[in-house]
C-alpha cells in the first residue's frame, strides 16, 4: 500500500498543481460549474494509474505462436535469479524502515478518519434537530425534485446546512425567517438543494477519503480546500443561472449576512456559508458579478471545455487501444520469423537484481521476455511477454537483459525468448514454464 501511494505521489502532485494553477484563470473564461467538473480528472487519473491494462502483456495466443516450432527446440531459455547477499543484509533495515513508514501512514489515516467521524457525530448530536413535517419550504423541494430531502430546525446554527449521507437532512436555523427576506430564503434553499441534487455529500466523502490517503502531501490539503470552494461557486452559478439582477443582489446580501459566522467543521458539512471566511465570501460575490457579463460567450466556452474534458479522457483510452493494436501488429510481423530455429546462448550475462520489496515479502515468480540479438551480439527490442506475478519483476528483468551479450553471428536473430525465474533460495519450489509448448509434427 505504501509503495503504491509513493509511486502515485508524483503524478498526483503534478495533476493537483495543474488544477490549482488553472482553476482561477479558467473561471474568467468559462463557467464555474465546468471548472468544478474538471476536478473529476483527479480520481479518474488515479483509477487509470492503478488499474492494470490488459494490453500491457501480449496475449497467450501470441505467446503460443512464437513457440510452436518444435517441442525440442531451445527457443526459450531459463535462468535462475536469487536475492544477492547485499540485498539479504539490507532486508532487516528496509523492513524496519518500511514498518515505521507503514505505521506512520496508518496512524495518520486512522486519526483523520476518526477525528472527522467523531466531529460530525458530535456536531450533529449538538444540533438537537426538530424535524419539520409540514414546512412551507416543502413545496420548493418538490418542485426541485428533492422531495426525499428531510427538513429540520435547529437553534444552534445561523445558516442552512446539509447533513447526512443515506438520509440527508436540510437543517434551517430557528431564526431563518427573521434573518433573511423571503426571496433570500428561497435562494438559500435552492443553494442547498443544488448540493443535494448533485450528490455533493457523497462527492465530498470521496474527496475526504483521498485526502486521508494522501494526508502526508501538503498539496492535497490545499487542493481539497480549492475543490470545496469551486463546489460553492458551482452551486452559486446553478442557483443564479436564470435570475435577474435584483435576485443576484439579494443573494449577495445573504452571503454577506451569512459571513458573520463560520461553521465549526467546514470540512465535513455543506453550508450556505461554507468556507465562510470573509475573503472567500467576497470572492463568491465577485464571481456572481461576472456572471452577468458575456453569458452567451461563457456558455459556448463551457461547452468547448466540456468537450475538451471528454476528449482528454477519450484520447487517453484511445492511446491505450492504439498501443494494443500496435502490439498485435508486432505479433503478426513476428510470425514471419517463427520458422527460423535459433540456438543462442549469452556470452555475458548480467545478473538481474532481486527487487527489495519482493525479497522482503518473500515473493517468487517468473518473467518471460522476447528480444532480438543484433549482428554484433547486443540485445535489443526487449519486451515483457508474460509475468507471474505481474509488474513485480518486470523492470528488473528488462534492465538486466538489455545488458546481456551474445556471440557475434553476423546476422540478426529475432523473437528469442528467455524466462527468468526469481526464487528466494535453493529450497524454493521450481516454477513452471510460462510458455505453453505445442509439439508440431510433419
Amino acid at each position: 500500500m505504501i509503495s503504491a501511494l509513493v509511486n502515485s505521489l508524483l503524478p498526483l502532485t503534478i495533476l493537483l498543481s495543474i488544477m490549482l494553477v488553472i482553476r482561477r484563470p479558467l473561471r474568467k473564461s468559462i463557467d464555474a460549474n465546468t471548472v468544478y467538473n474538471l476536478w473529476l480528472i483527479i480520481p479518474l487519473s488515479l483509477m487509470l494509474y492503478f488499474i492494470p491494462l490488459p494490453w500491457q502483456h501480449l496475449s497467450e495466443l501470441s505467446i503460443n505462436e512464437l513457440t510452436t516450432v518444435e517441442s525440442q527446440n531451445s527457443l526459450m531459455q531459463r535462468f535462475l535469479v536469487s536475492p544477492s547477499q547485499s540485498i539479504t543484509q539490507e532486508l532487516s533495515l528496509d523492513n524496519l524502515l518500511g514498518f515505521w513508514l507503514s505505521s506512520t501512514w496508518i496512524l495518520g489515516f486512522t486519526l483523520l478518519i476518526s477525528y472527522w467521524s467523531l466531529t460530525q457525530y458530535n456536531y450533529r448530536k449538538a444540533l438537537k434537530l426538530e424535524v419539520l413535517i409540514d414546512s412551507k419550504y416543502q413545496q420548493q423541494l418538490v418542485e426541485s425534485n428533492a422531495h426525499k430531502l428531510m427538513i429540520a430546525r435547529s437553534s444552534h446554527i445561523h445558516s442552512p446546512i446539509l447533513i447526512g449521507l443515506f438520509q440527508q437532512i436540510l437543517v434551517i436555523p430557528e431564526d431563518f425567517e427573521t434573518l433573511y427576506t423571503p426571496e433570500q430564503q428561497q435562494l438559500i434553499i435552492s443553494h442547498e438543494v443544488c448540493h443535494f441534487s448533485q450528490h455533493h455529500m457523497w462527492t465530498n466523502q470521496l474527496a475526504l477519503l483521498l485526502l486521508a490517503l494522501f494526508w502526508f502531501n501538503p498539496l492535497a490539503w490545499r487542493a481539497y480546500a480549492a475543490f470545496r470552494q469551486d463546489q460553492e461557486h458551482s452551486c452559486d452559478q446553478v442557483v443564479l443561472a436564470r435570475k435577474q439582477t435584483q435576485s443576484r443582489i439579494q443573494y449577495c446580501k445573504a452571503l454577506v449576512l451569512a459571513a458573520e459566522t463560520s461553521p465549526p467543521n467546514a470540512f465535513t458539512l455543506l453550508s450556505f456559508k461554507q468556507n465562510g471566511e470573509q475573503h472567500f465570501m467576497f470572492n463568491r460575490i465577485e464571481q456572481i458579478k461576472q456572471m452577468s457579463k458575456g453569458l452567451s460567450a461563457k456558455n459556448t466556452m463551457a461547452k468547448v471545455a466540456k468537450i475538451g474534458l471528454v476528449t482528454l479522457v477519450s484520447s487517453s483510452l484511445l492511446v491505450g487501444v492504439s498501443y494494443a493494436g500496435s502490439q498485435v501488429m508486432q505479433d503478426k510481423k513476428a510470425e514471419v520469423h517463427k520458422e527460423e530455429k535459433v540456438h543462442a546462448y549469452p556470452t555475458q550475462r548480467i545478473e538481474p537484481k532481486y527487487p527489495i520489496a519482493a525479497a522482503e515479502a518473500g515473493t517468487e515468480g517468473s518473467v518471460v521476455l522476447k528480444f532480438d540479438v543484433e549482428a554484433d551480439g547486443t540485445v535489443s527490442h526487449v519486451e515483457v511477454v508474460n509475468a507471474k506475478p505481474a509488474y513485480v519483476f518486470d523492470k528488473s528483468a528488462v534492465r538486466a537483459l538489455k545488458q546481456w551479450r551474445y556471440k557475434e553471428t553476423g546476422k540478426v536473430s529475432k523473437n528469442l525468448l528467455v524466462q527468468l525465474d526469481y526464487l528466494m533460495g535453493p529450497s524454493s519450489k521450481k516454477l513452471e514454464s510460462l510458455i505453453e509448448r505445442i509439439e508440431v509434427s510433419r
